[in-house]
C-alpha cells in the first residue's frame, strides 16, 4: 500500500468553477521524496493544499487522496485538524505569514506537540530544544525564546522544519521553502531538510518552480502545467531526456551555469516556438 494516493484529483473554485487542478493522478511510497515542480499557477501547491484539506470552502474538490487506507476527500475538518502536524505536516514558503509574530518560537513548537501528542508534552520544552538543535540552530535555547522577527530568514525557515518534524510524521510536504532565502543559506536549508528527513525517515512532498532545487532534495518529480502532469519521472532523466517542451524550458532554466557568457538563457516560450515549426 502506497503512503499517499492520489486518483484522478480536479479542484475547481467559484460558481464558474474555474479550473486549477485538473485529472492530477501520482502515489508516494513510504520514505519517498517526490517533487512536484510548475510555474506559478500551475496547480502545485493548489494539490498539496487539497492533501492537507486546506483548501477554501468555495472549492470544488472529486477524485481520491488516499492517505495509507483512510480516504480524506470529504473527511470533516476535525478528522482533517489531527491528522495535520501528526502523520502529516508542513512546510510553508514564507516563516514570517506561517509563524506567529506574539508568540515566542519555542512555544510555537511546543503547541505542536501539546496538540497531536500529549504524552510527550510534560517535557515540552526538551523535546522542543532537541528539535531546534537537531535541525541546525546552534543555540536553540536563546531561539526557543525568541519571537520570530528577532531571528534570520533561515533560523525562521529552520524552526518551521522542527515544528513539522517534531512529531515524526509519515509525510513532511514542503511548498517552496527557499524561496524567501538567499542562495547561501538555501543550500543549507536543503542539504539540512534531506539529513532530517532521511534520518526520520520521512516522505517528502516538495513542491518548487526550480527543478535544480528539487534535485537536491527528490528522487523523482511530476512537471505540472495549466493543472495537468505533463511529464514524470525520476529527476536524473528528466534532466538528461526531457520529452515535454515545457520541461525542456524548466531543464534550460535550471542549467544556468551550462549558458556560455552573454548568451540569452532559452525561455519556455522559445521551446514552444520551436516545437510549433
Amino acid at each position: 500500500m502506497s503512503l499517499l494516493e492520489v486518483s484522478d484529483l480536479s479542484v475547481a473554485f467559484g460558481r464558474r468553477r474555474q479550473v486549477a487542478v485538473d485529472s492530477v493522478s501520482f502515489r508516494l511510497d513510504a520514505g519517498q521524496r517526490l517533487g512536484i515542480i510548475g510555474e506559478s499557477g500551475s496547480g502545485k501547491t493548489v494539490t498539496a493544499l487539497a492533501v492537507l484539506g486546506l483548501l477554501p470552502e468555495n472549492a470544488l474538490v472529486s477524485g481520491s487522496i488516499r492517505l495509507g487506507d483512510r480516504e480524506l476527500i470529504g473527511l470533516d475538518e476535525a478528522t482533517h485538524a489531527r491528522l495535520r502536524g501528526d502523520l502529516v505536516s508542513m512546510v510553508f514558503q514564507e516563516p514570517m505569514t506561517a509563524l506567529d509574530p506574539t508568540m515566542r518560537v519555542g512555544r510555537q513548537v511546543a503547541e505542536v506537540l501539546r496538540l497531536h501528542a500529549p504524552d510527550r508534552s510534560g517535557a515540552a520544552r526538551t523535546h522542543v530544544l532537541e528539535m531546534l538543535t537537531r535541525v541546525g540552530l546552534a543555540d536553540a535555547e536563546r531561539v526557543a525564546d525568541s519571537f520570530p522577527h528577532q531571528l534570520s530568514g533561515g533560523q525562521r525557515q529552520r524552526c518551521l522544519l522542527a515544528m513539522a518534524l517534531i512529531n515524526s510524521p509519515d509525510l513532511v510536504i514542503c511548498d517552496e521553502p527557499t524561496t524567501a532565502l538567499d542562495v547561501t543559506v538555501q543550500a543549507r536549508v536543503l542539504t539540512l531538510l534531506d539529513e532530517v528527513l532521511t534520518a526520520e525517515r520521512a516522505a517528502c512532498l516538495f513542491i518548487s518552480h526550480d527543478l535544480a532545487v528539487v534535485s537536491q532534495v527528490c528522487s523523482d518529480v511530476l512537471v505540472m502545467l495549466d493543472g495537468r502532469i505533463v511529464e514524470a519521472g525520476p529527476v536524473a532523466k528528466l534532466f538528461t531526456a526531457p520529452e515535454h517542451p515545457y520541461t525542456r524550458g524548466l531543464v534550460a532554466t535550471a542549467r544556468i551555469d551550462q549558458v556560455p557568457p552573454g548568451q540569452r538563457l532559452p525561455t519556455v516560450e522559445d521551446f514552444y516556438r520551436r516545437e510549433a515549426r
